[in-house]
């Protein structure tokens, strides 16, 4: 077997992607890309994935997900002709294990070989797979949820007993134990289907040879194939073939007398040819068909879509065709290009007045047509019976009536109004580059959700001092500031905090802006956090903190407060952050410095760095738990903690501390990359070098536990009883 391929069908955002180190992708990656095993997808609110695994499974990430891509090994293939509409069964044997940490997945498989296996892992259990459609969800403090809507799936939770789920049923397990069995909702079962529905438009049109040329990517980037000289394991040169190696299970696609190829190096070739930094794609082929590529673009899927294939809609007109029932759909699609276009632009064209234009006969649908847009309107408003409309309307009547007959012009449409107002607001505020920016993305094509998302991009654009500007401050829903274009920075980084669980909640008010100034002060949240539990104060840039910072709720309830910069962070040293709501986060993209710095929270105080973190003579005061998490490098030169303090988790690639002393009554947890040395110990002295250092957790000098230095084994095994160290688990 070598590496099968994870290959991106449909993508739509917000999605994050982590490589098997737990950073950030720098590599994009869109619809055709080619995933590797170990890498990480997170679906924020409203976004969602799907993959076409090599094996001809479709695995969709539904909205609020995190999922590993874990050990995927498959037998090389003879693709032939086939698509992958032609698989009824898996095309050879593989191995697939994939990892849901939350969230939930839909799944559609081919049937499996006898000699494949397919799992799912969870935090409360395994599902096992034989060929089926289902959907699988789990949260770590609710347990897990199985609905079957195909064949059957065997749950296993840890150190219990297998039970089968067969189609029609499903299954909630708690984390205590408790198996409750249970019919599956139809909503549920209408919305697995609609998933897997979208996710098979995607990705049916897709040749075999592409998803053969997807394994060969991914060998290249893993090193299977090497120079092409390898042979594949057991093969000694001879004539046997794969297929007696799998004996009693058929040929790829169900063909009779075809034989896969006999190794590795008789797989079909890939024509890609990947540079150094750039993620392996199979885009031109997967853009070949018009059908998937639409259903990729909107996201949508109907009866219809195959109509739609290759049809010039733009995504505004595409938005407002799937508004309708499928009835009006195909009305649309049997008329002529250029009217369906025109009607899809019409404002105040709805289902209903849709109804009554196509329940008319095509001679008065012909004459309606031929008035202008604002003239069909009113007409179709007036809720006239067809004879009275042909015996008030004429050929002559529609011309006189044309606007050019009209002396004086008609005024701008209230959308077009709309537009010219938010130009006038763009202008004022000084960001008149945003009304260019969306035309590009909207190609031209002004609605009025185009309209919200410039609005709220002027505000995210801005620069604001948080004492001076407090009055004039804009308090955003997530749902439009998470997704709006001029926010990445924050989206993305906040999709971070998710998986690490050190977020604000999934559905945080937002203050959001370029870049964010908090100078000395008292600021009350109770107004701008409402019913809401979360927080996010976000600088899509640069963030600066100075002075004695206080963050204070005289009403509702506690709520978490995230402090987040997409760019870089200015603290100035003798900064003093405390909040008195429920959790204090501090998260930046960049390096992290504080220097004789405090933090203090009423719960929890946590700082997430996605490269370096160092701390610098800082005190931090937590009731339960402090927390410090960095990508690469935290080092720490002088911290002192609350003697009460609970629980302490550092976390980082490589982990340095110098002059620190652990509360004897507090659990202490160090992770690093490579974890302990002999299962227990650290790096102990400054005569360690940096080679030695990498990966490690290193007590470089006067790091002691209840005032006992620890400076050896001995030491450590003395006073170290409330320390451990272990593996930098990366999302």
């Amino acid at each position: 077997m070598v590496s099968g391929a994870f290959i991106v069908v449909e993508k739509e955002n917000p999605i994050s992607f982590l490589n098997a180190s737990g950073e950030p992708m720098e590599k994009k990656v869109e619809v055709g890309s080619v995933l590797e095993p170990d890498e990480w997808a997170l679906s924020g609110k409203g976004g969602k994935l799907s993959l076409l695994l090599s094996n001809g499974t479709l695995v969709t990430l539904l909205p609020n997900t995190k999922m590993k891509l874990g050990d995927f090994n498959q037998i090389p293939f003879e693709a032939g002709d086939l698509k992958v509409s032609d698989l009824k069964e898996e095309p050879s044997s593989s191995q697939v294990s994939l990892d849901l940490d939350f969230g939930a997945l839909v799944v559609k498989t081919k049937k499996l070989n006898k000699k494949s296996s397919f799992e799912i892992v969870t935090q409360v259990g395994t599902a096992g797979i034989r060929g089926t459609e289902f959907q699988i969800g789990s949260q770590p403090e609710l347990g897990m949820q199985l609905d079957v809507t195909e064949s059957t799936v065997e749950f296993t939770p840890p150190g219990g007993s297998t039970t089968p789920v067969s189609q029609g049923t499903g299954l909630d397990f708690s984390g205590s134990g408790s198996v409750i069995p249970r019919a599956v909702n139809p909503v549920v079962a209408q919305g697995i289907a609609d998933v897997t529905a979208s996710a098979s438009i995607a990705s049916d049109n897709i040749s075999l040879s592409a998803v053969s040329d997807a394994m060969d990517l991914t060998a290249l980037e893993t090193g299977e194939l090497g120079d092409g000289s390898e042979q594949a394991e057991g093969d000694d040169g001879g004539s046997d073939s794969i297929e007696s190696q799998d004996a009693g299970s058929e040929d790829a696609g169900g063909q009779s007398g075809e034989s896969p190829p006999a190794s590795v190096e008789d797989a079909p070739s890939s024509t890609n040819e990947i540079s150094p930094g750039e993620t392996p794609m199979i885009d031109s082929l997967l853009e070949s068909d018009a059908d998937a590529k639409q259903t990729r673009e909107t996201g949508k899927v109907s009866k219809n879509s195959k109509k739609m294939a290759g049809l010039p809609f733009s995504k505004a007109q595409l938005d407002t065709f799937y508004g309708f029932s499928d009835e009006i759909q195909s009305e649309l699609l049997s008329m002529e290009i250029g009217v369906t276009l025109r009607l899809l632009d019409t404002v105040g064209f709805t289902q209903s007045l849709a109804n009554k234009l196509f329940s008319f006969r095509a001679e008065t649908q012909s004459m309606i047509l031929k008035l202008e847009d604002s003239q069909l309107i009113s007409l179709l408003n007036a809720g006239m019976g067809e004879d009275l409309i042909l015996s008030a309307i004429s050929l002559e009547s529609v011309d006189l009536s044309h606007p050019k007959n009209i002396p004086n012009s008609i005024p701008d449409s209230t959308l077009d109004q709309k537009v010219l107002e938010l130009g006038d607001i763009l202008r004022a505020s000084g960001n008149t580059e945003i009304f260019a920016e969306i035309e590009e993305m909207n190609n031209g094509t002004w609605t009025e959700s185009w309209i919200e998302i410039a609005k709220t991009g002027n505000l995210l654009v801005q620069d604001f001092n948080l004492a001076s500007d407090w009055e004039n401050l804009s308090v955003l829903e997530s749902s439009l500031a998470m997704v709006n274009p001029f926010y990445e920075s924050i989206s993305t980084l906040y999709n971070q905090l998710l998986f690490d669980q050190m977020d604000a909640g999934m559905n945080p008010s937002v203050i959001g802006g370029k870049s964010f100034s908090i100078a000395s002060g008292m600021y009350d949240f109770s107004q701008m956090t409402g019913d809401k539990t979360g927080l996010l104060l976000g600088a899509s840039e640069s963030l600066s903190l100075n002075g004695t910072i206080e963050f204070i709720q005289q009403g509702g309830q506690p709520a978490q407060v995230v402090v987040a910069s997409g760019g870089t962070i200015e603290v100035t040293a003798g900064t003093n952050l405390k909040s008195a709501l429920s959790d204090l986060v501090v998260s930046v993209r960049q390096d992290i410095l504080l220097q004789e710095v405090t933090l203090e929270s009423a719960r929890e105080v946590a700082i997430r760095s996605l490269r370096d973190l160092q701390l610098q003579q800082v005190s931090v005061n937590a009731a339960d738990q402090v927390r410090f998490r960095a990508s690469r490098n935290l080092d720490v030169d002088g911290l002192q903690l609350s003697q009460s303090l609970p629980k302490l988790i550092m976390e980082a690639t490589t982990i340095r501390l110098r002059n620190l002393d652990f509360p004897s009554a507090t659990s202490v947890q160090l992770n690093s990359l490579k974890g302990a040395i002999d299962g227990k110990y650290p790096n102990f002295g400054t005569g360690i070098s940096l080679e030695q250092q990498l990966g490690r957790v290193n007590f470089i000098e006067n790091v002691s536990s209840g005032g006992n230095l620890i400076q050896d084994r001995p030491s450590f095994d003395q006073f170290g009883g409330n320390i451990s160290i272990g593996k930098f688990r990366n999302p």
